[in-house]
């Protein structure tokens, strides 16, 4: 990990508005909730919003897929701050690169085990996690269902303590079978005391007093 370069906000249409526009028809179920997402980050601090992504783009134009990386990159050259992706596969990342090389300047790209990239993060603090990183088989009956439920959790332990009373979490692949991957994750910010905004196919997480009220810096 080195110095991020943060880019800085250029766009006077609100977020989500101008996510509707580009990307609302293209992304189906997941729609709504990135919206969201995207909207309550940018509400945040222009000049260093961060996101960090597990799981990066792995085709090309596979909205079907989210194409987060794509998303989250163009709202940052748009509304400022910075992109770090992490994927377990060099093959990914590579294809990723090539398909977001327009916004190069403000992405990081990682390729290991997203766990240890989180619990080794150095900072700044993370505005927007997205959790999407092993994919979560719909039929299965040899335990790769709940690996990818406990690696989703790890992730989350990994990066609690750089999410700060305002920050967003979002994870993919809820509505499916045997709760699908987040499944672990929800039930420990729960315990936290986190509020669900969204729970459809991705669920979307932030501090209970994320609308206004006064949090400690640090969720433990």
């Amino acid at each position: 990990m080195g110095v991020f370069g943060f880019g800085r906000a250029k766009a006077a249409v609100p977020a989500a508005e101008w996510f509707t526009k580009t990307y609302g028809s293209r992304l189906g179920k997941r729609a709504v909730t990135f919206r969201e997402a995207i909207a309550r980050v940018a509400s945040g601090d222009s000049t260093r919003r961060t996101i960090v992504e597990t799981g990066c783009v792995r085709e090309r134009n596979d909205y079907s897929a989210g194409y987060s990386t794509v998303i989250f990159a163009d709202f940052i050259r748009r509304y400022g701050g910075h992109v770090s992706t992490v994927d377990l596969s060099a093959r990914n990342m590579a294809l990723c690169r090539r398909v977001t090389k327009r916004w190069a300047d403000l992405i990081s790209y990682e390729v290991g085990d997203s766990i240890a990239y989180l619990a080794a993060w150095p900072g700044p603090a993370i505005d927007l996690l997205y959790l999407d990183s092993w994919d979560y088989p719909v039929v299965a009956d040899d335990g790769s269902q709940a690996a990818s439920q406990a690696h989703c959790l790890g992730e989350l332990e990994a990066a609690l303590p750089w999410l700060h009373p305002r920050s967003v979490v979002l994870i993919d692949d809820g509505a499916l079978p045997g709760g699908g991957k987040p499944l672990l994750a929800k039930r420990r910010l729960t315990e936290l005391g986190w509020q669900c905004i969204m729970d459809a196919y991705q669920t979307l997480w932030t501090p209970a007093g994320a609308n206004g009220l006064d949090l400690p810096g640090r969720m433990r």
